[in-house]
């Protein structure tokens, strides 16, 4: 336990996030708060709660980098990122550790099964809680635990993604290195995904209900991954390729400003398909 901290990126938190950080900072020794230049953040250090404060918004994929370089530096080995509406049970720490144990190697990727409180579901169905952790593909960034210093060797994650599939580029690669990627059969976090969505379940399916800023990184970032990583893994590609259409038809059909939300969205395809990925960064 003394070898593993929580890494939390915070923008413009609800007033509820320090009851949260709270929570995480009885499960981590040291839980580093990455916030990126937030109007009024209001939390107070003491020997478990370090703020890092960055002068403007550098993105997640940044502060999280910012965040493994600074439990790096103090000796950690094992990190936890989350995001900053994340809530974890009791006992998340060491059910995490406990899975490690049982998958009996360190280079891996393991990521918290969790309640989707907007879809109000269980992210992950993966049969009897009681058995080991499952393989998959990708994981998010909330609740995934991850070897430090493996994870800064491969460059950390992606810092000109800025926001959305951030997560996705980063399992790939990490795969592609040799790690194993794994979630937990056990919930063990509650989590939204997007903002909440009024009305039917196809609505609440297909509906994120981002911003325009957002749904232009959420075409444009997808595309991205799959070309870097199509080869590799052309299922997991083709499920984005489903996820792009699904997020244009759920803006169109379920949003408001739909106008203003397609054109970010089509600027983001216009850039995913053009813009030399690998130079970009």
């Amino acid at each position: 336990m003394d070898s593993i901290c929580a890494i939390v990126v915070t923008f413009q938190p609800d007033a509820e996030f320090p009851d949260r950080l709270d929570r995480l900072s009885t499960e981590f020794r040291r839980v580093f708060v990455i916030d990126n230049a937030s109007s009024s953040l209001r939390i107070r250090e003491d020997d478990k709660i370090r703020v890092l404060q960055n002068d403007h918004n550098v993105g997640i994929a940044a502060a999280l980098n910012r965040g493994l370089r600074d439990a790096h530096a103090a000796g950690y080995a094992w990190a936890v990122t989350f995001d900053q509406d994340s809530e974890p049970v009791e006992g998340f720490a060491e059910a995490m550790l406990a899975s490690v144990r049982a998958l009996k190697t360190c280079r891996l990727l393991l990521g918290a099964n969790y309640v989707d409180v907007h879809r109000r579901r269980l992210a992950h169905h993966v049969g009897s809680q009681r058995s080991a952790p499952v393989r998959r593909t990708t994981l998010i960034t909330s609740g995934m635990l991850l070897p430090v210093g493996f994870a800064l060797a491969i460059d950390g994650f992606r810092e000109d993604f800025f926001i959305d599939s951030v997560d996705h580029e980063f399992c790939l690669r990490a795969a592609d290195h040799g790690a194993g990627v794994f979630v937990t059969r056990e919930p063990l976090m509650r989590h939204a995904i997007g903002a909440p969505v009024a009305g039917v379940r196809w609505a609440r399916a297909l509906s994120s209900a981002h911003p325009a800023s957002r749904k232009y990184f959420i075409a444009r970032n997808a595309l991205w991954t799959v070309r870097l990583h199509a080869y590799r893994h052309p299922l997991w590609s083709l499920r984005q390729f489903a996820r792009v259409i699904a997020e244009a038809v759920g803006i169109l059909l379920f949003e408001t400003g739909r106008f203003t939300k397609i054109g970010a969205f089509l600027r983001g395809i216009r850039d995913g398909v053009m813009v030399d990925v690998r130079r970009a960064r």
